[in-house]
C-alpha cells in the first residue's frame, strides 16, 4: 500500500533516502543529481568521459582480476593499449558460457566483500546465470533508471507501482515498498473478475509511474479492453521483455499515456526512451555499447549483436558482454536536446530470429505484425528446429478462416523461400517460457552466425 504523494515525497527524498543510503552503502541520490546534468553535454564531452573511466577499468581489472588478467597476457596486451572505446576490438567477447565456467577468476581481489551483490538471470534463454555487483554499480544503475523516470515526471519519493509475476510474501519486502512508496500488484492474480479492483487499487496510490514487463502490461490492457475499461493518471514504464508495436498501441491506448521503454541486463542500464518516445538513449556515462556482426562493428542502422562494457562494476566487470540481443545503431541527435548517443531499436533476442538457407534472417516483429491483423488467431509461436523446416503453432478462435490460413501460409513462405518446409498447427496451448513466465513468439534452435 502506497503512503502517497506530497509532504511523504519530500521527507524520504530528503530525510529517509539518505539515511537508507548511509546505511546501505550506496549514493544513488548523489549520482542521479550528475546524471540529470551530464545527459545535457555534448557527445564529445560523453565521450571524452567514457574513454578516462574504460581507462581506469582496464587498469583494474588487468590488476585485480585474474580472468583478465591472463587474458591480457595470453594475448599480449597491456592496460595502456586500450586508450578509447575504439580500442575495446583487441579484447574479445564475454560469454555466458565463459562467466559460468570461470566465475570465481571473474571476481575482483581487491573489493571488500561488503561492498559486493550477488544476483541471478532471470535464465529466460536456459539456466540462469549468477553474477556480482558492487555497491557503486548498483547506485549508478538505479540512478540511470530515476534518470528516464525523471523524464517522464517522477521524482524520487514520489509513489509508483511495480507490477510482477512473483507474488510479495516476505516482511522484509513489504517494508522496503512501504518506505518505497510503491504498490505493488502481482500479475498473474489479475483477473477479468478481479481486475477493476485491482486498478481501482493501483488509482488510490495515485502513482507517477505504472512500471512492469511489457508483455504482462499487454496482457492486463486486452483484460481492460475486453471490459470497455480506461486508466488515467500515471505513465508507464516497460522493461523486462520486448516492446512490440501492437503491445504499445494497447497499453497506451487503455491506460491514456506514453510508454516510456527501458533496456538492459546483468544489472547493467543500457538505454532508455526519452519523452519523444522514439529511439533509445543509451547511458553513456556508465557504458560503452557496441554493436557487432561476424567479429566487427556494423554500420548505423544495420542489425548487430549488443555487446555492452559496464564501466562502472569493479566487483565484476563485464568487458565486451554478449548479452543475447540484437539491435541497430543510430548516428543521430535526438531533438530533445540530449548528448546521450541513440539505439535506433531493439530487435530481440538472438534466438528470436528465424534463419533462411539463403542466408538471410527475419526479425521477430515480421510476424507479430503479420498477425496482428488477424481477428482469428489468439497466440501463435514460430520453431525453427532446423534451417529448412519451421512449424508455425496457432490457438485459432471461431473467427479463423480458410483466407487467413492461406494468407499466413503463403506470406510466411513467401518471406522464407521456397526452399523451407511450412507446417501449421492448430493447438489448445502454447506454454510460457521455463523461469522467466514470458511468452516467446519465435524458439530456433538454428545458431545464429552473427
Amino acid at each position: 500500500m502506497s503512503t502517497g504523494g506530497g509532504v511523504y515525497s519530500k521527507i524520504f527524498r530528503n530525510l529517509l533516502f539518505p539515511v537508507m543510503e548511509l546505511c546501505y552503502g550506496t549514493n544513488t541520490q548523489q549520482y542521479l543529481s550528475l546524471l540529470c546534468k551530464t545527459q545535457w553535454w555534448s557527445r564529445e564531452g560523453l565521450e571524452e568521459l567514457q574513454n578516462k573511466k574504460l581507462r581506469v577499468l582496464i587498469n583494474h581489472a588487468y590488476t585485480n582480476v585474474p580472468y583478465y588478467h591472463k587474458m591480457f597476457k595470453e594475448r599480449n596486451i597491456r592496460p595502456e593499449d586500450i586508450k578509447n572505446k575504439d580500442d575495446l576490438e583487441k579484447l574479445p567477447i564475454l560469454t555466458k558460457d565463459i562467466i559460468r565456467k570461470n566465475l570465481p577468476e571473474l571476481v575482483a581481489r581487491n573489493i571488500n566483500k561488503s561492498r559486493i551483490i550477488e544476483f541471478h538471470s532471470s535464465g529466460s534463454t536456459g539456466e540462469p546465470m549468477r553474477y556480482y555487483l558492487d555497491k557503486g554499480a548498483y547506485s549508478s544503475g538505479w540512478a540511470q533508471t530515476y534518470r528516464c523516470w525523471t523524464w517522464a515526471g517522477y521524482n524520487i519519493g514520489d509513489p509508483y507501482v511495480k507490477i510482477s509475476l512473483n507474488s510479495r510474501t516476505a516482511a522484509s519486502k513489504k517494508i522496503q515498498d512501504r518506505l518505497l512508496n510503491t504498490c505493488y500488484v502481482y500479475a498473474s492474480g489479475i483477473t477479468e473478475n478481479n481486475l477493476g479492483q485491482e486498478l481501482s487499487r493501483i488509482k488510490k496510490c495515485s502513482p507517477k509511474i505504472i512500471r512492469g514487463y511489457a508483455s504482462y502490461l499487454y496482457t492486463i490492457s486486452k483484460l481492460m479492453e475486453n471490459l470497455y475499461i480506461y486508466y488515467t493518471g500515471a505513465n508507464i514504464a516497460t522493461t523486462g521483455d520486448m516492446l512490440f508495436p501492437h503491445y504499445r498501441e494497447a497499453i497506451e491506448r487503455q491506460f491514456n499515456c506514453k510508454i516510456f521503454d527501458g533496456y538492459g541486463g546483468e544489472g547493467t542500464p543500457i538505454s532508455f526512451q526519452c519523452e519523444n518516445h522514439n529511439e533509445y538513449h543509451i547511458c553513456d556515462e556508465d557504458a560503452v555499447v557496441e554493436f557487432i556482426r561476424e567479429g566487427e562493428r556494423v554500420a548505423p542502422d544495420e542489425i548487430g549483436k549488443i555487446v555492452f562494457t559496464n564501466l562502472n562494476n569493479y566487483a565484476m566487470p563485464f568487458i565486451r558482454y554478449d548479452i543475447n540481443d540484437l539491435g541497430k545503431s543510430s548516428e543521430e541527435l535526438c531533438n530533445c536536446g540530449r548528448g546521450l548517443s541513440l539505439m535506433k531499436s531493439i530487435e530481440g533476442r538472438d534466438t528470436d530470429i528465424i534463419i533462411t538457407p539463403a542466408g538471410g534472417f527475419i526479425v521477430v516483429q515480421f510476424f507479430t505484425v503479420l498477425f496482428k491483423s488477424i481477428e482469428g488467431v489468439d497466440q501463435f509461436q514460430i520453431i525453427q528446429e532446423r534451417i529448412d523446416r519451421i512449424i508455425v503453432k496457432i490457438i485459432k478462435n471461431d473467427r479463423f478462416t480458410a483466407d487467413d490460413l492461406h494468407n499466413i501460409k503463403n506470406k510466411i513462405q513467401s518471406k522464407v523461400g521456397g526452399d523451407v518446409e511450412v507446417n501449421i498447427e492448430f493447438v489448445d496451448e502454447i506454454p510460457l517460457s521455463g523461469r522467466s513466465g514470458k511468452r516467446k513468439f519465435i524458439i530456433s534452435r538454428v545458431p545464429l552466425r552473427i
